[in-house]
């Protein structure tokens, strides 16, 4: 049965969050309005009750409630730990030192990387199913690789696809006369590599990252950004759509959903989103009644033990895919609290957060008093991993760290050279121009 008023107070708490975000943190997108807003939309979402849940239990609403007062205690901490509050509203980027020959270079570069991802992706498709499967039974393919017989490939050449549609975004802002055409192609040809993957996950995380990225790049007005941020979620909403009448993952193929449905015939359609939206919050509950086995970090830290795994298999980390549960319907994501809680338990859903919301607010109030790049780049991947956090924890896998380290040898390269490094050139260079005799100044850095 809907709860209205439930419904009501959590669409405030949105609003309200958002308001604070705009009024005294700088912008209405700073990852606390990105992680409250979605999170209070999402418990609005719930409280409607399109769909006939299983009950919500107290274990679930403490580690939720307990999570979100959590990463408000680590983001407040950072904010009144700031000594020049007037920072908050400097946000200038220094874009000065930005080398767009080098950044173009390495555009090219992860392009062609992310292409032979691709491409191998593709010959494992045509190898073990033939390429006419995308178009005659695309969820075979699906099928395949969820079950192990189809390999994804080169996984971590794929993934620079991703980045690259944020790379491109950024170039696109700061250069308005140059290669424009050639990087909106590549920009074009990497969200479709994206699709072509056929997870949403992939081009969820490139569309909102890159316009995380881009609120904060441009100066626009909150409406604007509200405006932009509604024509996001459109596209957003139907990709999802698009590719579940792809896969066939709709709501009439699963007889699940629809017994459990409250809603008139015609929404039907809406009914996936609705359900990986809201459907986390009983498969919480579900999850903390069933897992007993702790896994000792292996959860939050799992990359680093994927690292260490090829040296010693048995430190392995379990599968990042967790078990269905009945909801009535089988489901298997329980929030960003499951990787937090599975290792550490109650204290892990509270610490969890906590310092996710003390780093958020670090790299956020850093980017806006040193307008770097690098600042720019990393704050809107945590505000990605934060939206997605209502469903999935994507802090705490391979490819956010992956993004981190590569991001910050790209901008350590495009943006500035080591000072050491800078005056030991320099001093050669000088060096062998007094030995021939040579005056001129030298050449400034493209």
């Amino acid at each position: 049965m809907p709860d209205y008023y439930h419904a009501v107070i959590f669409s405030l708490l949105a609003a309200g969050a958002l308001w604070v975000s705009q009024k005294y943190f700088g912008h209405i997108l700073s990852p606390f309005g990105v992680f409250y807003g979605v999170w209070f939309t999402a418990l609005a979402m719930f409280c409607i009750r399109w769909v006939d849940y299983a009950p919500l239990g107290g274990d679930a609403e403490r580690l939720i409630a307990l999570s979100m007062g959590a990463f408000g205690l680590g983001w407040i901490l950072t904010y009144l730990l700031i000594g020049d509050r007037t920072a908050i509203r400097r946000t200038e980027l220094h874009v000065a030192s930005v080398s767009l020959e080098r950044m173009w270079r390495v555009i090219i570069l992860l392009f062609g990387f992310g292409l032979v991802g691709l491409a191998d992706f593709l010959w494992n498709v045509q190898s073990s199913l033939g390429l006419a499967t995308f178009f005659q039974a695309p969820y075979l393919i699906r099928q395949a690789m969820g079950s192990g017989d189809l390999f994804e490939g080169i996984k971590f050449f794929n993934w620079l696809n991703v980045l690259t549609v944020v790379l491109c975004a950024i170039y696109l802002e700061l250069d308005k006369t140059g290669k424009r055409k050639a990087v909106w192609a590549i920009l074009l040809v990497s969200v479709a590599a994206t699709l072509v993957m056929e997870d949403r996950t992939r081009f969820f995380y490139a569309v909102l990252w890159t316009g995380l990225v881009l609120a904060h790049l441009r100066k626009w007005k909150v409406k604007k950004i509200i405006a932009g941020g509604a024509m996001v979620g459109l596209l957003l909403i139907v990709q999802f759509l698009a590719v579940a009448s792809w896969l066939g993952k709709v709501a009439r193929n699963s007889p699940g959903i629809i017994a459990a449905e409250d809603i008139p015939n015609q929404l039907d359609l809406l009914l996936p989103p609705y359900v990986y939206l809201t459907g986390n919050f009983p498969a919480l509950q579900a999850y903390v009644e069933n897992s007993r086995a702790s896994t000792d970090g292996e959860m939050t830290f799992r990359p680093l033990f994927e690292v260490l795994s090829l040296f010693d298999s048995h430190l392995a980390p379990p599968d990042v895919v967790g078990e269905f549960y009945e909801i009535p319907f089988p489901f298997n994501t329980y929030t960003w609290l499951q990787q937090f809680y599975s290792d550490f338990g109650v204290a892990g859903a509270f610490l969890g957060p906590m310092i996710v919301g003390l780093l958020a607010g670090l790299v956020y109030f850093s980017f806006l008093r040193n307008g770097s790049l690098y600042g720019l780049y990393v704050n809107g991947l945590f505000s990605f991993c934060l939206a997605i956090s209502v469903m999935v924890n994507h802090l705490t896998q391979g490819p956010a760290w992956y993004f981190l380290g590569l991001g910050w040898l790209i901008f350590h390269y495009v943006e500035h050279r080591s000072t050491a490094t800078k005056h030991f050139a320099r001093n050669v260079i000088r060096g062998f121009n007094a030995s021939h005799g040579i005056t001129q100044p030298l050449p400034r850095r493209q």
